[in-house]
Order: C-alpha cells, then sequence, then structure tokens
C-alpha cells in the first residue's frame, strides 16, 4: 500500500472508536457527525481490509486486527501531538543536547572558556563541542547541521545566513617586556622598521597595514608569517619580533607570559565578531536559548537580523 495513498485523517477516527467503543462518543470527541462517522469507519475497513468493529448489545468490540493496531494508531497521534504539533520549548535545567560552536583560533583561545563557563552554569547536562573552521567551511557546516553557531569576524560569509553582532575587536602592537619597543611610544617609521612575525587572517588586518604604510611611503621588510595566533607567543620571547594582534588576544597572552601591549602607530578600522547561524534553526527552541546566551555574555545588539534584506 502506497502511504500517499492514505487519509491520515482516518487514524483520530479509529483511535477514538478504539478507545470509546462508542460511534456517539467518538463523534462527539471528534467534532463529527454520526454519518460522517460511520463514513470515516466504512473508508477504514475498505483501507484495511478488516470489519473492524462489531456491534453487540455493550457497544462495539474490536476485531483482532483493530485490536493490534489501538497501540501503534495511539503512539502516531502522540508523536504528532508533541513532536510537531506542539510549539517548540527547551528547559536548559534538564535538557540533554549538544551544542556545537565553530570558532577562529583567536576565538577558541579567547571566548571558548567563557562559553562553558556560560553554559554550563546555567545548564549542567548540556554538553559542547568545539569547531575551529576556516571561513569558507563555516557556511556550508551551519547549512548542514554540523555545528549550530559560529562565533568571529567572517566578513565573507554570505548574506543569506542570520547574524549578530557582539562586539568589536581593535587591534595592538604586542612585544616582548624585553622588547627594546617595550617602553617607547610607536611611530609609523619604527614601526615598520621592526621584525614582526604575521598572521593574515579572515579580517584582512595586515592587508590593511600593508596599505597604510604604502601611503605613507614604508614598508615592512622584515617578517615571518604563521599560520595561526597561537604560535605567536613563542615568536616574541625567542626573538625582537612585534605582533599586531587583536586586543583581548594580547590581554590573553600578557595573563600567561611576559608580554606587553603597545598603541598602534596607525588607524585600523576595529572588526567586528558576530555570531552566524543558519536560517533553518532561527527559530529552533534550544538554538535560541544558545543566543540569547552568548548575547547576555559578550553584549549584543538585541535584535537578530540577516545581514541584508535577501536573508530575511
Amino acid at each position: 500500500m502506497d502511504i500517499r495513498s492514505v487519509d491520515l485523517n482516518l487514524l483520530p477516527v479509529l483511535d477514538a472508536l478504539l478507545r470509546h467503543r462508542s460511534a456517539t462518543v467518538a463523534a462527539r470527541e471528534l467534532d463529527m457527525s454520526q454519518s460522517a462517522l460511520s463514513t470515516a469507519l466504512g473508508r477504514l475497513r475498505a483501507l484495511l481490509g478488516d470489519e473492524l468493529f462489531v456491534r453487540t448489545g455493550r457497544g462495539l468490540r474490536p476485531t483482532a486486527r483493530a485490536s493490534e493496531l489501538a497501540e501503534p494508531v495511539a503512539e502516531i497521534i502522540e508523536r504528532v501531538r508533541d513532536r510537531v504539533l506542539q510549539s517548540s520549548t527547551f528547559d536548559p535545567q534538564v535538557a540533554k543536547v549538544e551544542f556545537r560552536i565553530a570558532h577562529s583560533d583567536v576565538g577558541a583561545y579567547v571566548l571558548w572558556p567563557r562559553v562553558v563557563r556560560a553554559v554550563r552554569s546555567r545548564a549542567p547536562s548540556v554538553r559542547l563541542a568545539l569547531s575551529t573552521l576556516q571561513q569558507a567551511e563555516i557556511a556550508p557546516a551551519l547549512a548542514e547541521g554540523q555545528v549550530d553557531l559560529a562565533i568571529g569576524s567572517y566578513p565573507a560569509l554570505p548574506e543569506s545566513l542570520f547574524q549578530q553582532r557582539l562586539f568589536e575587536r581593535v587591534y595592538v602592537a604586542l612585544v616582548a617586556t624585553g622588547h627594546p619597543l617595550a617602553r617607547k611610544t610607536l611611530t609609523l617609521s619604527n614601526f615598520a622598521a621592526t621584525p614582526q612575525v604575521v598572521v593574515r587572517a579572515a579580517a584582512g588586518v595586515q592587508d590593511r597595514i600593508d596599505d597604510a604604510l604604502a601611503r605613507a611611503g614604508l614598508a615592512r621588510s622584515d617578517c615571518v608569517e604563521l599560520p595561526s595566533y597561537l604560535m605567536i607567543p613563542p615568536m616574541l620571547e625567542a626573538g625582537d619580533f612585534l605582533a599586531v594582534v587583536p586586543g583581548q588576544l594580547a590581554d590573553a597572552f600578557s595573563r600567561y607570559g611576559n608580554f606587553v601591549s603597545r598603541k598602534l602607530p596607525l588607524d585600523l578600522p576595529a572588526t567586528v565578531v558576530r555570531m552566524h547561524w543558519h536560517r533553518r534553526f532561527n527559530e529552533d527552541a534550544g538554538s535560541r536559548w544558545l543566543r540569547t546566551l552568548m548575547a547576555e555574555e559578550f553584549g549584543s545588539e538585541p535584535t537578530p537580523r540577516p545581514r541584508t534584506s535577501r536573508g530575511t
């Protein structure tokens, strides 16, 4: 039998007749006329090839076939009512789910401990999984449900993703405490002349620095490029290098090592850290709870929105 040919509206009729053993009571519960219920029962008999109910002096008596169907039919109706028609809810005190959050390596180092602390304090049974993804991997991962939320500065993500601003990130120069510039004011000339470790991340900050120096007729000639900000501390300790890093990361490095941050001699626009999610999960109760929590923890705009009207 092809399920597409089955009128699923007949299932509540069968369920009501099985529970009440009375056409009158079943019709009243279903808000149907006696004749409409009789017609539905006739269709059920034709569909299932069985009499289903036999009229006796004590009402309708189910056949063996009807009795076999009582439990699965009731279960189907309950599942539809509770899992399809019921409004989605999320109770953090009892929820046992896993949230998967994507960060850059900087986000993982700076933000992840705060994310874990915030979630664990409110939802003790919720599990967390961290993914460090490249920018090009984030949109497919969100669309396929491999991650629930991505937090970071990702200017090239597609406009169809929903996003919410969390905070701005400013950049500073970081050097070891014994560096010659540790107690000096940075100028464009001494900044350009200083050996540097450079991480060319998605935000494009290093390209902006190169452009600003070029406009002043300067260039950095001694740079060592690294694939990750997390490789910077040992490089600063090993030589007279300078690194341009996000201010929050400089603070974190300084807590665990002998580093000082200096104000940059050029104006760099702050990058904006946002959380991003796919529209498929915009109304999911658990996802909404997680986004609200991140907004409270990191200080966000009150109303999430797609980046443009095309994302609505």
